[in-house]
């Protein structure tokens, strides 16, 4: 399981809208224009780069941070509450 932070910085609300409802897909919107995606494989990113970046207008910035699994257990909120748990198996 590979987790990846995804931040977006779009100026269209119409391209931003599409963008969002296909990260949906893939994982939770944590904020407005942030996402924590869950990937089996790390290759299925590129199949996500392939499918967002038709989409994106010039001066439009989509990023992919990898989480690892430390970092992710280490990872809290302001108040230094614990982020959301995600299970190191999934069964589908």
């Amino acid at each position: 399981m590979h987790i990846y932070l995804v931040c977006f910085d779009i100026t269209d609300d119409r391209i931003r809208d599409k963008v969002g409802k296909a990260l949906l897909e893939y994982g939770d919107r944590v904020q407005k224009s942030v996402f924590e995606i869950v990937l089996r494989r790390p290759e299925e990113l590129q199949g996500i780069r392939d499918r967002l970046r038709p989409l994106l207008e010039d001066g439009d910035d989509l990023r992919f941070y990898r989480l690892c699994a430390d970092c992710r257990q280490a990872s809290t909120g302001i108040r230094g509450e614990r982020l959301a748990y995600k299970p190191a198996v999934v069964l589908v």
